[in-house]
């Protein structure tokens, strides 16, 4: 039996209406669940109206430290907003003990501190200070619950963030070579370093020479562990703990392999370990353009399969040029393409004095 023509087009309509209603709701980057997140370190106005704000920009995810997480009432305040709070963990990076012990330093391939400007990294093979860093992130989970941990600093020194497309792999300082790490190599590889070589130079000459395929994966290896310790810890306290790690924006040829040979950063490893793999995607800092983005988050994802969210940058850092505001939208833009699984903004101390950045987000986020 025929339906009769009005039943029809009442049918009709109402379809229409669904097909246009989903649409809509798929064209707002907020309504498909991706994670819209900002780095914050400090704040001294008005928590209210700053949690507001972040609900009108589409923003679902806050990282920041004890400092603001130790505020009265910021976790309340996100959680009536519905705001993930992570916090984030900074693990070989700690210019304060340096400062007081320097014999932590990690050790060039120059026999050098581990030190580049405001760099400065410990020795990562250090077992004292491993387990330290552990019980201290264990502490923050503890007293504070948060939604999740944000793992950063977990590599090996380099200042990437001033390292351009044009650099050698060779240019680029290596570490560890202290003792300790030589030490633990040689008794976790049954590799020997000559006795006759005195100077740390001397041995990581010998090692890059020799076997540095095997120090490579070696050096990895210190950073996965560390990764899995650090979560295997804390999700004996809360099982549900959600896990971000911070990757240096390196692929996997670039530099000759440098994410590997010289981060210490096997995004493989690392991958079944996380939830979140976060590539620190400051295009205008290092010198790429937009679509760079989008490319360093396609080749971590075809090498884990895992949810990859770019982090990109709000203002120009290290470099004079400004970050205009088309370059932003369109860095935001190559961020959010698959298989991106949302974007983080660093920072909102910077995004907080700029309107037209704002307005810029929540028209992409929002659909505003």
């Amino acid at each position: 039996m025929n339906m009769p023509f009005s039943k029809k087009f009442i049918l009709f309509v109402f379809c229409s209406f669904l097909f246009l209603n989903g649409c809509n709701n798929t064209s707002s980057v907020e309504e498909e669940n991706k994670m819209v997140g900002v780095k914050i370190y400090d704040y001294s106005k008005n928590l209210s109206g700053l949690f507001e704000e972040w609900g009108q920009l589409g923003i679902n995810t806050v990282f920041t430290n004890e400092k603001l997480l130790g505020i009265e009432g910021f976790t309340d305040l996100a959680q009536q907003h519905r705001i993930k709070t992570f916090i984030i963990t900074p693990v070989f990076f700690n210019d304060e003990l340096l400062a007081a012990e320097p014999e932590y330093y990690a050790i060039t391939n120059k026999g050098e501190h581990a030190n580049d400007d405001w760099v400065k990294f410990v020795c990562p093979s250090r077992k004292d200070y491993r387990k330290q860093k552990i019980e201290s992130i264990k502490s923050l989970v503890l007293k504070f619950e948060p939604d999740g941990i944000s793992i950063d600093f977990i590599r090996h020194f380099v200042f990437w963030e001033t390292i351009y497309p044009d650099r050698a792999l060779s240019s680029i300082d290596n570490t560890c070579f202290d003792e300790s790490c030589l030490s633990h190599f040689q008794e976790e590889t049954n590799w020997v370093i000559p006795t006759t070589l005195k100077t740390e130079m001397e041995k990581a000459n010998w090692i890059t020479e020799n076997c540095f395929d095997k120090w490579v994966e070696w050096k990895c290896g210190l950073i996965t562990s560390m990764v899995e310790e650090i979560t295997n810890e804390v999700r004996e306290i809360e099982p549900d703990i959600l896990i971000n790690v911070h990757l240096v924006p390196w692929r996997d040829n670039d530099f000759n392999g440098a994410i590997r040979k010289i981060a210490g950063q096997d995004f493989k490893q690392l991958a079944p370990i996380v939830d979140y793999l976060s590539p620190m995607t400051y295009a205008h800092m290092v010198k790429q353009q937009p679509e760079w983005v989008n490319s360093v988050v396609q080749d971590v994802y075809n090498k884990t399969q895992g949810i990859v969210i770019p982090c990109i940058q709000v203002k120009e850092a290290y470099l004079s040029d400004t970050l205009s505001i088309d370059e932003f939208r369109n860095n935001l833009q190559a961020a959010l393409k698959p298989p991106s699984k949302g974007v983080l903004f660093w920072s909102w101390e910077q995004l907080d004095i700029d309107v037209n950045k704002k307005q810029v987000i929540k028209n992409i986020i929002k659909g505003d």
